[in-house]
């Protein structure tokens, strides 16, 4: 506890120093009316590749993050099926390895390492980013593989209702009203979701591959998002931000086995304070969050009711100095996690993790700004005990004014989580964190001619992680064991292309490919895992491609997938075979005065492909959803 005790102190230092500033008229920064909160952005690390995306476009609105990362990057979404578990797998990475930040917080379960992305609707969000490559000096522990951004823009005033229906039952109503003048904005979003998912499918199980429906799949999900941002000061603010989730989930069979009466319910509160103060001079930023999930399972099958409730308090703060005009900057700060869960898995009682850490960067512009570097340094306790220390250095340099090259040279870490550590059965208290080395380097070229954008980008990666922790089935049950060694490399290639053809009309087409190659070494004899083969359910190859025309208030978009062969033992002798799949979307906008009305419809597996994405998990054949939403703006 001496090392938290720590942290309260340092937290409440900053405090009486920010206080204690005293800001002259002529050497401050006039703050705009609202600002993010965050002083890690995905667009300050100059080696690492980000994408982006909104959920304002065509359809998304009635997509969980889990839809839009699967039909918009070339990462793999292991789904098991419609409304069910969905975990990313970055570069080949465990869904464990993907931190998921909302305002500053990595919110990564302290039970299993990560977040159910198919409950995470987009709707209440404006944009996702998505940073490939490691983020262990940022976001610290499981941010290898790469870091998913959630954002939001509180400085429009606005009143937007959402319908939306589909195949399977599907519904979902929302309304978001946004509320801005002079240093207040406050933004509220509620939604609701309903689908029965009874869709049909090829049971490749059975002789014949006889079409079926999906039994005991429905699914209902509401939520609220309440976000206040206030001016407390000429150079400082405040937001204080709640999203409450609740969702009942029935567990579907697989294929082999036609009978399931499970279900689960998942309730989640996200509770966030960041309080910013900003000067000529310096910058401080502390944060406060209080996270809680409660699942619950019941089969009556198995006559099995579990609850498994887990907390998190974060306590984080961190000052920054501009020097040179800008040119250097120096940052610093501290981060107290506590966190505690109780679950019949464990045995009687709670269990609980504390986590201190430390980190600084420096960030320098040089040679004309042709070059930006970026030099982080982070150390964590876990404890009590001193995880691995991870040092990062990113830069990326001009060659020219349409080329740039960029790289990233980090160490990466991963901690045990409480189900690793103490699950019964199977659960290691003598599990070693994962540590490792993570590379990587890219060119990006941009041409800009006329009305024609051509964006070019290509990159290679590799990663060495020892003690890559994986769950493995053992004589009646699974139980996690540290492999010794895992090598994680490939290669990437995008190409984004956009025209205009004139004032109302203009067309865009966007691919990307991957490559990834991830096998353990070093294997010990005793070992389940096969050394120099692919680990399970992780493709080779993925490609995402999109095209998109745009004619005065009319969008049309074509999207497509490719997930390459997964193997699903560890010897890579069986596997699932590799599908491709289209999507169509249409959306007209209809402007009244101020206001506007938004219609879409969309045709998800446009030709009706039989799939699976994880083994005797079906996913649906061909399915339409449509919607509208009407935004109403104020007078101004």
């Amino acid at each position: 506890m001496r090392h938290l005790n720590f942290v309260w102190i340092f937290f409440t230092g900053l405090a009486q120093i920010s206080s204690a500033q005293q800001a002259l008229t002529d050497s401050v920064h006039r703050l705009p009316i609202v600002e993010i909160l965050d002083n890690r952005q995905p667009a300050s690390n100059p080696g690492l590749y980000q994408l982006h995306f909104s959920s304002s476009s065509s359809g998304r609105s009635a997509q969980s993050l889990a839809d839009v990362l699967s039909r918009n990057t070339a990462s793999f979404i292991r789904q098991y099926s419609p409304g069910t578990l969905a975990s990313p797998s970055i570069r080949g990475t465990g869904a464990a390895h993907t931190a998921l930040v909302w305002n500053g917080l990595n919110l990564q379960s302290s039970m299993n390492g990560q977040l159910d992305l198919s409950l995470i609707p987009s709707l209440l969000f404006d944009q996702f980013s998505l940073q490939m490559g490691a983020g262990s000096a940022s976001w610290g522990t499981g941010a290898i593989g790469g870091t998913i951004f959630l954002e939001s823009d509180l400085s429009q005033p606005h009143l937007r209702i959402i319908q939306n229906t589909g195949s399977w039952g599907f519904r979902q109503s929302a309304i978001d009203i946004g509320y801005s003048h002079g240093g207040v904005a406050i933004r509220t979003r509620l939604f609701q979701t309903v689908a029965t998912n009874d869709f049909r499918f090829h049971n490749t199980a059975l002789y014949g591959a006889p079409l079926q429906r999906q039994i005991n799949a429905m699914q209902k999900m509401h939520g609220w998002m309440q976000d206040v941002y206030l001016k407390t000061g000429t150079y400082s603010r405040l937001q204080l931000s709640v999203w409450g989730q609740s969702a009942v989930r029935h567990i579907p069979p697989i294929a082999t086995i036609p009978m399931a009466n499970a279900y689960q319910e998942d309730v989640s509160w996200r509770n966030s304070v960041v309080w910013k103060r900003t000067t000529n001079s310096w910058d401080f930023t502390s944060r406060a969050a209080f996270l809680q999930e409660q699942i619950q399972f019941v089969d009556t099958l198995s006559q099995l009711n579990a609850r498994n409730t887990a907390n998190s308090y974060i306590g984080e703060a961190e000052a920054g100095k501009n020097f040179l005009s800008g040119n250097l900057r120096i940052q610093t700060g501290a981060n107290a996690t506590v966190s505690q869960a109780k679950s019949p898995g464990y045995g009687n009682g709670w269990k609980r993790q504390e986590r201190l850490a430390i980190f600084a960067s420096l960030r320098a512009r040089i040679f004309k700004n042709r070059v930006e570097s970026l030099l982080q340094v982070r150390q964590e306790w876990f404890n009590g005990k001193a995880a691995p220390f991870i040092p990062s250095l990113s830069a990326s340099y001009v060659l020219t004014k349409k080329l740039r090259l960029r790289g990233q040279l980090s160490r990466t870490f991963r901690l045990p989580t409480l189900n690793d550590l103490f699950w019964q059965p199977g659960g290691n208290p003598e599990l070693q964190p994962e540590q490792g080395l993570s590379m990587e380097a890219g060119l990006h070229y941009a041409l800009h001619w006329r009305h024609i954008q051509l964006n070019l980008r290509s990159g290679v990666f590799s990663s060495r992680i020892k003690n890559w922790i994986l769950w493995m089935p053992s004589s009646s049950f699974w139980k996690p064991e540290n492999v010794h060694q895992v090598f994680s490399r490939g290669e990437e290639v995008a190409c984004d292309f956009s025209w205009k053809i004139n004032k109302s009309s203009g067309f865009d087409m966007a691919s990307a490919l991957q490559f990834v190659n991830v096998s353990p070494e070093n294997v010990a004899a005793t070992s389940s895992v096969k050394q120099g083969r692919q680990l399970v359910y992780v493709p080779h190859l993925t490609w995402n491609g999109r095209a998109a025309f745009h004619h005065q208030h009319t969008d049309v978009e074509i999207t497509s997938t490719y997930t390459g062969i997964r193997y699903t033992t560890s010897d890579n002798s069986t596997s699932l075979p590799a599908f491709l799949l289209f999507n169509a979307s249409v959306s007209q906008e209809i402007l009244l005065m101020r206001h506007q009305a938004t219609a879409f419809i969309q045709v998800s597996n446009l030709f009706n492909v039989n799939y699976q994405a994880i083994a005797w998990r079906p996913m649906p054949l061909r399915s339409v959803m449509a919607g509208i939403s009407f935004a109403f703006q104020p007078k101004p």
